[in-house]
């Protein structure tokens, strides 16, 4: 394809992309004011009754930064063992049989059907000695701890089979023992224990007790600050089968980490591989990658810091150094899909190996675009995409992008897996050296296993 043909493509994604996140902006802007309006107009429920309590609490906390979420703190002063006392009262008195029940379980013959009777209401057991409690969809309660709910999954600490991922759609009660953060969209993060049920939940907080549907939630993590829980990762070891500036098998290892908060999202990938023959070494190269989110709304997040360091010894990039910032939205976050998409300016700094020209670095501004894509055939295998595309000066490249599709399979689900990834790293402006031009594409195929935490 000719350069000026390749750049042309560029700039029309970069407007496309530019319009598609004004866009974005403009109709959570627009879901941010419905949503409001709807609040307000449901000032005889007990959601609007919770969001009154939240806008007194809002004009104090709200001075320091207008777009951070409000926390609605439990300032009751009662203790764990108080709180949970105080939620299983709650349990009690939603325990009551209603008319209505006892009038649907009459059979033809005129007497109360008491097995109709008692699938009416389920007599939960109620969470005592620091312990959670959940009900699948197919009528199992199972003791442990809630440790977090994020992207629709429930992450579980069971006594019988160790920790493990629900689908939210497959959990039809939960009572927690501790108290727990809870993120709902446009209105606040609260501190209480949880009641769910019924597609609603409750948060019991001291004094005040808040009830919204279950399409609000963003987020559960534990209100306990235990650092443990707000981590997750995985990392495999790897073969990797490389053609374009160097043709050869090397070791690979992939790493990702993420911490998460109802707040904010921290996520670090690293990609590496080493080999050496004849004592020389003939791959070492390193992709390190830092992201920082702060979620404004469901969808919509800010990213305050995006970093990279790259090196690659034949493609004569001894440094690369990538800092900047952005904003992203959210695409889609269904059940089988997820799509995030961000962009924004960074500052590009590439030391060479060699270089024809008079000084062996050079320095620009750039336009970075990122989506992260990832798709579930079942829940034991899954496809992932991530894209990274850089614009800056022919003096730094010009134009790359850093593509991996990988396939992941669990053997154990959610603990091991193995997978296979396919990596397209690309620089339309190469740096030549000794009359040596790097080219352009470097083409990666990874498999190997891993396991995930």
């Amino acid at each position: 394809m000719p350069l000026n043909s390749t750049m042309s493509s560029m700039v029309k994604f970069s407007v496309f992309f530019a319009f598609f996140i004004t866009g974005a902006l403009f109709g959570e802007s627009l879901d941010l004011q419905s949503s409001k309006l709807d609040d307000t107009k449901r000032s005889g429920s007990q959601e609007s009754t919770g969001r009154k309590e939240i806008n007194k609490t809002a004009s104090v906390e709200a001075n320091s930064n207008e777009n951070e979420p409000i926390v609605v703190e439990d300032t009751s002063g009662l203790s764990k063992e108080e709180l949970s006392e105080k939620a299983n009262r709650f349990d009690k008195e939603k325990k009551h049989l209603k008319i209505k029940d006892v009038v649907e379980s009459i059979d033809e013959n005129g007497t109360v059907n008491v097995t109709k009777l008692l699938k009416k209401k389920t007599f939960a057991p109620s969470p005592r000695a620091g312990f959670d409690w959940i009900r699948t969809k197919y009528g199992d309660w199972l003791i442990g701890h809630v440790r977090s709910l994020y992207e629709k999954e429930l992450e579980f600490d069971s006594k019988e089979f160790g920790i493990y991922r629900f689908k939210f759609k497959d959990i039809v009660e939960i009572k927690t023992y501790a108290p727990m953060q809870v993120n709902i969209d446009n209105v606040a993060i609260f501190k209480g224990v949880i009641r769910y049920k019924d597609d609603k939940i409750t948060i019991i907080s001291g004094d005040h007790t808040y009830t919204f549907n279950k399409d609000m939630i963003i987020s559960i993590t534990s209100a306990e600050e235990r650092e443990s829980r707000k981590w997750v990762g995985d990392f495999s070891l790897n073969i990797d089968f490389r053609k374009g500036n160097i043709e050869q098998e090397d070791v690979v290892f992939k790493e990702s980490l993420e911490r998460r908060t109802p707040k904010s999202r921290f996520s670090m990938d690293y990609l590496g591989r080493f080999n050496k023959a004849a004592g020389q070494t003939t791959a070492n190269d390193n992709r390190l990658n830092v992201k920082y989110d702060l979620f404004y709304t469901k969808k919509l997040f800010f990213t305050p810091v995006v970093a990279e360091f790259y090196n690659n010894k034949f493609q004569n990039i001894d440094k690369q150094y990538t800092f900047g910032f952005g904003v992203g939205y959210t695409v889609f976050d269904v059940e089988k899909v997820k799509w995030d998409v961000a962009a924004g300016p960074a500052y590009l700094y590439t030391r060479y190996f060699a270089s024809d020209e008079a000084k062996p670095y050079e320095t620009s501004l750039s336009f970075e675009a990122y989506t992260k894509y990832e798709y579930k055939f079942n829940h034991l295998n899954k496809m992932k995409i991530n894209y990274q595309l850089t614009l800056t000066q022919k003096k730094s490249g010009r134009y790359k992008h850093h593509t991996d599709v990988t396939l992941e399979n669990d053997i154990i689900e959610d603990r091991i897996f193995i997978n296979t990834s396919f990596i397209w790293d690309y620089i339309d402006s190469p740096q030549s050296a000794g009359g040596i031009t790097p080219l352009k594409s470097d083409y990666q195929l990874i498999v190997g296993s891993g396991l995930r935490f």
